[in-house]
């Protein structure tokens, strides 16, 4: 073994800082740990079973659910009711027109004429029906046109409780220096029942004096509701054919729309 000479050093104790390299790529941050769900043993949702989530979302659809249908009356509340009134799609086979016919020519269409109409939608279904009538006092070159037409509706998610008696009442309101309406509340028809009076003429009207032109029965049974409306456009003064008496109208209107309205519960 050699012995150090008397001037060699020894080892210094002392060691430089290691420089850091430029080029290096930083180093992230440890990840945060999110705090355990209490009583769960872990973060989010583990702990809970997933059922239970899905259970959750079940209850919530449901309740969505049924508030709708209550919103729409269809669970809870009011169902549509038509008392008995069946849906018709070809409504000129139903309509009595027996009263009419008594003092007017009734004119028949051919086999698949275009005198009606029918549709059925997701809230309301509706036929209609349109049939011409012959005044024989007339004579053939006569510009008069008669007709009556009858309208039935099905309201399947609406109850037209509310608002049936102002729509009969809002008629009066077309009243102007040429026209008049009046409504009438009519017993013996339904829940409720309005005839609504159509006049022609007034002061300035071409024939003199207040003219009937038209006359509808309106009835509400339930939530199905029915029109039947007699209307007459006369021609010349010289034909000197004139309307009846309000009184007969309304008489052949309440006929027909009662012998009409038991036929649809046929």
């Amino acid at each position: 073994m050699s012995t150090p000479g008397p001037y060699q050093q020894s080892p210094s104790p002392y060691i430089p800082p290691q420089q850091p390299n430029p080029y290096a790529q930083p180093v992230p941050p440890p990840p945060v740990q999110q705090p355990p769900v209490a009583g769960g043993g872990g973060g989010g949702r583990r702990g809970v079973p997933g059922w239970v989530w899905g259970l959750g979302g079940v209850v919530v659809a449901s309740a969505v659910w049924a508030g709708a249908l209550f919103a729409t009356g269809t669970l809870g509340g009011a169902r549509a009711e038509f008392g008995g009134h069946r849906y018709q799609e070809a409504l000129c086979e139903k309509t009595s027109l027996d009263a009419f016919g008594k003092r007017y020519r009734v004119v028949k269409e051919d086999a698949g004429a275009d005198n009606g109409f029918a549709s059925q939608q997701k809230a309301i279904d509706q036929s209609y029906c349109n049939t011409d009538l012959e005044d024989p006092r007339a004579g053939e070159d006569s510009y008069l046109s008669l007709y009556v037409t009858t309208r039935a509706e099905w309201h399947k998610t609406t109850d037209p409780a509310g608002e049936f008696a102002s729509l009969q009442l809002s008629n009066e309101d077309r009243s102007d220096k040429n026209y008049t309406y009046e409504t009438e509340k009519v017993d013996g028809f339904g829940d409720e029942a309005y005839l609504v009076t159509e006049r022609r003429g007034g002061d300035k009207g071409a024939l003199g004096g207040t003219t009937l032109a038209g006359m509808t029965l309106a009835v509400r049974d339930g939530w199905f509701t029915f029109e039947m409306s007699w209307n007459w456009y006369g021609g010349s003064p010289e034909e000197k054919v004139t309307p009846p008496a309000p009184q007969e109208v309304r008489a052949m209107l309440e006929a027909d729309t009662r012998d009409t309205l038991d036929a649809l519960k046929g």
